[in-house]
């Protein structure tokens, strides 16, 4: 009984203090440049001036709009949460048909659940993973005013909004 209590007051402080906190979420970059060359790493900032993403060392890389052709920024995680939501759901469909096809074959229902189960699991985080990958593309076509129009849709996806360069 004091164990149950325990955990339920840990549940209680962990749903209270969860409440409050604020999620940051990150995004991958990629810009393209008018030479093609592409340049990946974490979205960082921008302004008028320029677009900024962290590289691999953490070193912050400004862009002007003159040389950016594209950007393209997806949400760090997204792909491998898809990846679980498609193949629990992949799993479940699978086990479903799997009972449900059985019912007059040669195999048994629970192994016919196993086998739909098996089955369905890749193919559904397959197909959640692909789902869940899309990246945003902002066409900036060395323009600086069509970087100008698309900067508030690129400050909605900036993790830290106090924090500008």
């Amino acid at each position: 009984m004091k164990t149950f209590r325990h955990l339920y007051v840990l549940t209680l402080v962990f749903s209270l203090t969860s409440g409050h906190a604020q999620k940051v979420y990150t995004y991958k970059a990629w810009v393209t440049l008018i030479d093609k060359t592409v340049v990946k790493g974490t979205y960082y900032a921008a302004n008028e001036e320029e677009f900024v993403i962290l590289g691999e060392d953490l070193n912050q890389i400004g862009f002007a709009p003159e040389n950016m052709e594209a950007v393209k920024l997806r949400r760090q995680g997204n792909t491998g949460k898809g990846a679980w939501m498609g193949a629990i759901a992949g799993a479940t469909i699978g086990v479903v048909i799997g009972l449900a096809s059985t019912q007059d074959a040669y195999i048994s229902q629970g192994a016919g659940a196993l086998i739909g189960g098996l089955i369905g699991a890749p193919v559904g985080a397959i197909a959640g993973a692909s789902l869940n990958s899309g990246r945003e593309k902002f066409m900036i076509n060395g323009d600086r005013d069509v970087y100008l129009t698309l900067l508030p849709r690129l400050r909605k996806y900036i993790p830290h909004q106090s924090i500008n360069p």
